[in-house]
């Protein structure tokens, strides 16, 4: 029997090839071990200088959860629902559906709450001071202009300020609002969260407390603005019933007393006309009284109910920026190391060929 062989077609490789090949970029590597180490040093100090140049403080998260329950004579259930979107045809309230977090993150809402004054470690600032000094606006958005780095608020009302002074606050409410986040915490929960990230742990906490006070004082007000308003009229009402009550009481007084020394009829039925004026004044103003009250028994019901479920974290979550240029860096370097020993090995052995 005749032994034949199997010839390999050249754009194949033979296992040997293979092993070849193998030994080859083995003998490259340990040929030049040099540059395994030079590339991704060089990368990582690269990397590392990038890190600290560019190298940000840390920032601090602070969450508050809480629950907003209606009110009015159904509650404020359908309210609620087409808030939260779960079902219930939304009526025409301003605050349905994303209104509301439109609403919280609105210039009104952040300006009134940059405006409040608060307390830290023992004094009384405007938080919009504070958010000056703590928020790092002076280092990145006012790093070009130094001539407003040491400005303060001195007044707490929008409508006094300059107008230098409104495009500062403008700046703030707009760097405030970036940094501010509300969402629910679940489709199937009516549970809300707002959370603020920012550069301080005190700022950020007191940013985010506040900022459900200023929510829920501004939505109340806005929620009962027709009560609070038939409220003041009734209340007017009074007062002014209170007052001629009050001048009719007095006439009569006069009047019984000078009726008292007279024998004449005429004094007597002016005392009683009087006295008859008197106690239907009384009646008016006791049933106004009666109206103010439940006016003010409206209010409360109507007052929609911000439950708070679960207050900031002591002490707030810290999030520091890893050192991810450097890491990138080294890997590159790494990667560049093989590109530059495959295109050495390759060159260096194109004169071997020629000369052979």
């Amino acid at each position: 029997m005749s032994q034949t062989t199997q010839q390999v077609p050249d754009d194949q490789l033979t296992p040997q090839d293979v092993i070849e090949k193998l030994n080859d970029i083995k003998n490259a590597l340990f040929k030049n071990w040099k540059y395994l180490l030079i590339f991704p040093i060089l990368g990582l100090g690269i990397g590392f200088a990038l890190d600290q140049f560019l190298k940000t403080p840390p920032s601090y998260e602070a969450t508050v959860v809480f629950n907003l329950g209606g009110g009015g004579q159904n509650n404020g259930l359908g309210d609620v629902a087409g808030l939260l979107g779960l079902g219930s045809a939304p009526d025409a309230n301003i605050f349905t559906g994303e209104n509301f977090f439109y609403f919280v993150k609105s210039r009104p809402v952040i300006e009134r709450n940059l405006m409040k004054e608060v307390e830290v470690n023992g004094k009384k600032k405007i938080l919009a001071n504070y958010f000056i000094e703590k928020s790092g606006i002076i280092e990145k958005e006012w790093e070009d202009r130094p001539d407003i780095h040491k400005f303060r608020f001195t007044e707490r009302d929008p409508a006094k300020l300059k107008l230098e002074e409104r495009v500062i606050l403008n700046e703030l409410v707009t760097k405030s609002a970036n940094s501010t986040e509300i969402a629910t915490l679940d489709r199937k929960s009516s549970f809300i969260a707002i959370s603020a990230t920012m550069q301080d742990e005190i700022l950020t906490g007191l940013w985010v407390t506040n900022l459900l006070d200023t929510v829920e004082g501004m939505y109340t007000e806005n929620q009962t603005q027709k009560t609070r308003k038939t409220r003041d009229l009734l209340k007017r009402r009074a007062d002014s019933l209170a007052s001629v009550l009050g001048v009719t009481e007095k006439k009569l007084a006069v009047q019984m007393d000078n009726s008292q020394q007279l024998i004449f009829a005429a004094p007597k039925l002016q005392t009683t006309s009087t006295e008859r004026k008197s106690g239907f004044l009384q009646q008016l103003y006791y049933e106004a009284l009666g109206s103010v009250e439940k006016m003010n028994v409206s209010l409360v019901r109507e007052s929609p109910l911000f439950t708070k479920i679960e207050d900031i974290k002591v002490p707030l979550d810290m999030k520091q920026e890893d050192s991810r240029r450097t890491k990138i860096g080294a890997l590159i370097g790494f990667l560049l190391s093989f590109v530059f020993i495959y295109f050495k090995t390759v060159f260096s052995s194109v004169p071997k060929t020629a000369k052979n």
